[in-house]
């Protein structure tokens, strides 16, 4: 898992500029997930700063980078039709974009949307985390 920060340390980004993607990930507590959340974005870093905050940690499992904002909108529109079956309806805080898979099969799933869309499928956290481990070599 990965964080926003990272994400944009990886870009070369500075907090205030845009990396724009769709994402799958999670808040977690003491070791504890929360439900999975499946979004879009424009700025990594102010998602992460937004999801970890009383005192939870948030871990992207996906960052699918796209091209712009609007690419952002129509994979979240694509998305949201062919996953209305897997949509955690009735939460008490009225979040619309929490579902039932887990974060790692949500981003397998998301993948295949992205890719369905036509854009280039690239996921920073799987980057991220394959540089990792060639340099650990």
């Amino acid at each position: 898992m990965i964080t926003g920060h990272q994400i944009h340390q990886y870009l070369g980004l500075n907090s205030t500029q845009d990396s724009f993607g769709v994402y799958t990930g999670f808040q977690e507590i003491n070791g504890h997930r929360a439900e999975t959340k499946v979004g879009r974005s424009k700025n990594a870093q102010a998602i992460q700063r937004g999801r970890a905050q009383g005192g939870a940690n948030w871990w992207f499992a996906s960052y699918f980078l796209l091209p712009d904002n609007s690419a952002t909108r129509e994979v979240e529109k694509t998305w949201k039709k062919q996953m209305k079956s897997q949509n955690i309806e009735n939460c008490l805080q009225k979040q619309t974009e929490l579902y039932y898979f887990s974060a790692e099969d949500a981003a397998d799933e998301l993948e295949g949307v992205v890719r369905s869309c036509g854009f280039e499928v690239r996921d920073l956290v799987e980057e991220i985390l394959e540089n990792k481990l060639v340099e650990a070599v």
